[in-house]
């Protein structure tokens, strides 16, 4: 049986995490399958931690090994090399925060990375300093597709894959608004859809004097700004 690509994305605190969580419990009552979980977002995974403890979330988080090499850490990932035979679902979040990892890393690179040189200098204590320039977006957006659809090779051994991303708000050159999954610092609203077979936006709303409500949007939707 062949596995399902899901992609969610909202803003910070929509509830992506916890949703991943879900979907890896009702994966271990249905099928008996544990979840790896790729963790890469600062944000961490407390609201699911407790599947951990239980025994049927392997966790592996980008650490300080990871980032001094981030391509080869999510090239090993997608590839599902290190997977268990009785993983069923492989949850990778975020999208977003791995992007940006890898562009942090190639401000710390010596030498030149894509068409364009990295403006890096050092600090009194030798602490170096570094910026990415436009040709870094780009080289990292389309490294991260790659492995996108590489992961997805996944589903054709029967396992579910699950990326999630960030949300961007920006403008097009014609001042209209564009809301869609962030990647590498860039709404790739149109590109990023296509590589999943569901695809979906999750938001946080806020309630007066009670707990945020969570929605997942199964449809279309206006966005809160009326896009």
């Amino acid at each position: 049986m062949r596995g399902r690509t899901i992609g969610l994305y909202g803003d910070t605190g929509s509830g992506k995490t916890t949703q991943g969580g879900a979907f890896a419990k009702a994966k271990r009552i249905k099928d008996g399958k544990r979840t790896r979980y790729v963790g890469g977002d600062l944000g961490g995974y407390g609201s699911i931690a407790p599947m951990e403890r239980a025994g049927f979330l392997d966790v592996v988080e980008f650490d300080e090994t990871a980032a001094k090499d981030p391509w080869s850490w999510v090239n090993d990932q997608t590839s599902g090399k290190t997977l268990a035979e009785d993983i069923g679902l492989v949850i990778f979040d975020s999208a977003t925060s791995i992007s940006e990892a890898i562009l942090t890393a190639i401000t710390k690179t010596p030498g030149q990375v894509g068409q364009q040189k990295t403006q890096r200098f050092s600090v009194a204590s030798g602490l170096v300093i570094g910026a990415n320039n436009e040709s870094h977006y780009g080289l990292v957006q389309s490294f991260m597709l790659d492995q996108i659809w590489r992961s997805t090779w996944l589903a054709t051994k029967g396992i579910d894959v699950l990326w999630t991303f960030g949300l961007d708000r920006s403008e097009k050159a014609d001042a209209s608004l564009v809301v869609g999954p962030k990647l590498a610092g860039r709404a790739l609203t149109t590109q990023i859809p296509k590589w999943f077979q569901y695809f979906f936006r999750m938001v946080s709303i806020p309630v007066l004097g009670q707990p945020a409500r969570h929605l997942l949007y199964l449809q279309e939707q206006p966005d809160l700004n009326g896009t």
